[in-house]
């Protein structure tokens, strides 16, 4: 494709990568924040009148509801601006309007309050001949502030990301993508994201769908509407006011670092939540992430989901000793359902036993700590958001887990690790040898196949040698991504098994149910 692309919205001039074999078009704007409510939802964008728009630099990011605390980003980094709708496009210079080639839409992780489209390098799928599309859309305040009202019902992040899918649906021709061929892919956040999108109620633009380390059913990844947000930001601030009407004046004349900021500082749980109905206003999610169905959007929908082998590796280290004279399961129960102390506290014991067995709650469990935590807060979930697919006859479904570690002191592969092997991901330099190339390769080959075939291993050779089997309501092979390649039977089969009896008898206390 030549970097000179003619769409609806006008002339859009990109860039050669340095080896010629792509194109890059950094930062097209997709949607545009309404400056008078940059809480609310957003519009497409107007277009570029005669002008060529120049899509040479990815540099906005939406404002980070990151803590106040953390270090400033050099004066040279991105910026931070409301004007931060904006996608990246990466095309194979063989592509073509005539020769159009398989589309990823990737959505960013970050819980719903940090990240941006740019920490993302594309070079690795397009050498495969995939369509690159990295998306950036609101965050924190902006994004996930949910007060019940009609200007702010909530999930207008959620909303500018469809806003960008219906835009690949539209402009993706131009720049040699097959608008019918698309795949939405996401990690963390982003995968949650990617399953709100197939159970709404909005058109499915799109036929595949990869879920990386991440589900609604997570905990902490879906919340109630919190209807005095905007009061307390615009307090933190400086600004009293009861009145929430009144605090939304005051934050849109704020500034939006330090609206993003505060919310942070108030470590405010700004995520997706169940909207209010209103007249007139289209809502986005309208159940709680266990009510989540939709089958005739699900069925027939090919799915490549799985997980690290130990997401919340490095969560404990930072944990001061005072930590330790807590009951952390007992803890993480509470947060999460509502029973009694006597049932909570037999459910902790269960629990706490299954795990450590007759042993202190001390600095000595770390490891067993962290092996609960990845098991509450990811792999459970992904397990049971799997079973719901295959009921609502999703098909194929593949299952992973990524082990790979490279030369890595470490007890399983961490949150986020398996990125660095699919993108050039944030800065993160991978060593140059023949083991970590070998990764590289498969995890690359085995997603760009999923993308243009909905079958990662549609034929077995020297880099792929074994066949990797869809999941049924049976049958769980799963694919272990490691130096070497192999299929097993149920991941994590005790432990989920365990699960799966804790939910069963203790399930319906789960305080989302509530919402």
């Amino acid at each position: 494709i030549d970097p000179l692309v003619l769409i609806d919205q006008g002339l859009v001039s990109g860039l050669k990568s340095l080896d010629g074999s792509y194109s890059k078009f950094l930062g097209i704007p997709y949607g545009e924040v309404d400056l008078n409510n940059p809480f609310g939802e957003a519009h497409p964008h107007p277009g570029f009148g005669s002008e060529v728009y120049k899509a040479y630099a990815g540099n906005k990011i939406c404002p980070q509801s990151i803590k106040s605390s953390t270090p400033l980003r050099a004066a040279s980094g991105p910026e931070e601006t409301l004007d931060c709708l904006r996608l990246n496009v990466y095309t194979p210079t063989v592509a073509s309007s005539q020769n159009p080639l398989p589309v990823l839409i990737w959505i960013h992780g970050g819980i719903y309050a940090e990240g941006s489209a740019s920490n993302y390098g594309p070079e690795n799928l397009v050498k495969q001949g995939i369509v690159v599309v990295t998306v950036n859309y609101r965050l924190g305040p902006y994004g996930f502030m949910c007060l019940d009202i009609p200007s702010v019902p909530g999930n207008t992040g959620l909303k500018d990301q469809y806003l960008a899918i219906r835009w690949v649906r539209n402009h993706i021709r131009a720049f040699g993508g097959n608008p019918y061929n698309v795949t939405i892919g996401g990690q963390s956040a982003g995968a949650g994201s990617v399953l709100h999108h197939l159970y709404s109620k909005k058109d499915k633009l799109y036929s595949k769908v990869i879920v990386q380390s991440g589900t609604p059913q997570k905990p902490v990844s879906f919340t109630e509407a919190d209807e005095e947000a905007a009061i307390k930001i615009s307090s933190h601030l400086g600004f009293n006011t009861s009145d929430t009407e009144k605090a939304l004046e005051f934050l849109t004349k704020s500034s939006h670092v330090l609206v993003a900021r505060a919310a942070a500082d108030l470590n405010l749980k700004l995520r997706p939540c169940k909207e209010k109905h209103f007249d007139g206003v289209e809502n986005f999610i309208d159940t709680n992430p266990f009510s989540l169905s939709n089958a005739k959007k699900v069925k027939n929908t090919p799915i490549l989901i799985g997980q690290t082998s130990k997401e919340h590796y490095g969560s404990q280290a930072k944990n001061a000793d005072d930590y330790y004279k807590t009951d952390p399961f007992l803890d993480t129960l509470k947060d999460n359902f509502i029973m009694d102390d006597d049932k909570i506290a037999k459910a902790a014991q269960t629990v706490r036993h299954f795990y450590i067995g007759d042993k202190a709650i001390s600095r000595d469990i770390t490891t067993e700590l962290e092996t609960f935590t990845t098991d509450f807060l990811y792999n459970h979930p992904i397990e049971r958001t799997l079973v719901n697919l295959l009921n609502e006859k999703a098909s194929p479904v593949y299952e992973y887990e990524f082990r790979y570690l490279a030369n890595q002191d470490k007890e399983g592969a961490p949150h986020c690790e398996e990125l660095k092997y699919l993108f050039q991901y944030k800065d993160v330099v991978v060593e140059e040898n023949d083991e970590n190339q070998l990764v590289i390769s498969r995890v690359t080959k085995l997603w760009a196949n999923f993308i243009k075939y909905g079958n990662p291993t549609p034929t077995v050779d020297e880099l792929l040698p074994i066949k990797w089997t869809p999941v049924s309501e049976g049958t769980r092979p799963y694919m272990i991504i490691d130096s070497e390649l192999k299929i097993e039977n149920r991941v994590n089969k005790e432990r989920m098994a365990f699960w799966d009896l804790f939910y069963e008898a203790f399930g319906q206390y789960n305080k989302y149910l509530k919402i």
